[in-house]
């Protein structure tokens, strides 16, 4: 009669031989130690893709609509100084945004782009407004010089003083006559081209629609509804647009994102240059988990892919154009949503213990075969 140990031992499935009846090989431990190695190495490559979060892409109609967008930008001209700078935005529709929220700052750098002043906000497509806080009189009127309307009575900056001529299509030959410019130092301002640069840079929020945006020089206007460019103040300067694009983005950044336009350098030996920059944009949402919130973590942003020329233009002996940095996007009515996802443990422990039993059934097949070929070789060659 077996007792009760004995009765569970029959259903032992793994039968020990008596270590009498084991017989060691050379070719054994040759197979052994070299599935070893194997089940070391496919055991790194597994925890190591066990530790990779694993990233899952699809892509849906993008629904969402009448949002705002964000655009990061930092952009530097080397040889252009910042009284001549200004950044306007515009819808599809080519109307200015004058309510546009943003926080742009304009810095004044040297030739290598070193900072050599501090920064100033910059007015995005704000109207000219009166700036009277350097007048002892709080009433002061400044002279239009001719140019006076019914609806504009003073000029008292030098911008209000060339609006106002360009509203009656007047030319401007030298804004050294006008006394607005001379306390401004607008002479002074412009020989800086060439020995002086400015960086932009800040967050601009818009319209989340197809728009435009550029940093061009020059006194930018909202006349008639039409966004206009005045460039007579700065006729016979030459200016060289060589600049650098550090940042462009749509958005927050997500990792590993690749934004193609950052670090881009253009060098330009031609004078005035426009530069128009075409971008298609792809709304894309990022989520991963965040172990130190321990919830999942939402980056709403968008991709996108550029395509870019430049031509001369009027002050370079060209028909038409003004010199700057022309940015047009349209976004694309489809969505990537990635998703990053962790591993979890259970998968992991399948898969290792997939591994060992697999190469330990491997190697014991191998072993079997090459320890009674060996045999049967031996047999025969005794019986020669």
């Amino acid at each position: 009669m077996l007792g009760p140990e004995g009765f569970f031992c029959r259903f032992d499935a793994f039968a020990k031989p008596l270590k009498d009846f084991r017989i060691k090989t050379v070719s054994g431990a040759i197979v052994s130690i070299i599935s070893s190695v194997v089940i070391f190495f496919l055991f790194v490559s597994e925890l190591v893709t066990y530790l990779s979060p694993q990233t899952k892409q699809e892509i849906i109609v993008d629904v969402n609509r009448g949002q705002k967008m964000s655009i990061k930008l930092d952009v530097t001209y080397f040889y252009i100084p910042c009284v001549m700078v200004n950044l306007d935005t515009m819808d599809t529709t080519g109307e200015q945004k004058i309510d546009v929220m943003h926080e742009v700052y304009k810095t004044p750098v040297d030739t290598n782009g070193a900072t050599i002043a501090d920064s100033v906000r910059h007015a995005v497509n704000d109207p000219v407004k009166p700036d009277i806080s350097d007048r002892k009189d709080p009433n002061y009127c400044g002279s239009c010089y001719g140019a006076e309307t019914s609806t504009r009575k003073c000029c008292n900056t030098c911008k209000e003083v060339q609006l106002a001529y360009h509203e009656l299509h007047w030319v401007v030959q030298n804004v050294s006559i006008f006394k607005q410019c001379r306390e401004e130092n607008w002479e002074e301002e412009i020989k800086k081209v060439g020995k002086e640069g400015c960086r932009v840079h800040g967050i601009l929020e818009v319209n989340r629609v197809a728009g435009s945006f550029h940093i061009a020089p020059g006194n930018s206007y909202a006349s008639d509804h039409v966004h206009v460019h005045n460039l007579q103040a700065f006729s016979g300067v030459k200016m060289n647009m060589t600049h650098k694009i550090t940042t462009l983005a749509f958005g927050d950044t997500y990792p590993g994102q690749v934004n193609p336009l950052d670090g881009v350098t253009m060098v330009v030996v031609e004078p005035a240059r426009m530069f128009s920059y075409y971008l298609k944009l792809v709304p894309t949402i990022y989520t991963h988990y965040d172990s130190k919130a321990d919830s999942d973590t939402v980056v709403q942003t968008n991709q996108y892919s550029v395509t870019w020329h430049s031509r001369g233009t009027p002050l370079s002996g060209e028909s038409q154009g003004i010199p700057g940095l022309f940015f047009s996007y349209e976004i694309s009515p489809i969505l990537v949503n990635i998703v990053q996802e962790n591993r979890s443990f259970l998968h992991f422990l399948t898969n290792t213990c997939a591994i060992v039993g697999g190469v330990f059934t491997v190697a014991s097949l191998l072993d079997a075969f090459i320890y009674h070929s060996t045999c049967a070789v031996l047999k025969s060659s005794r019986r020669a």
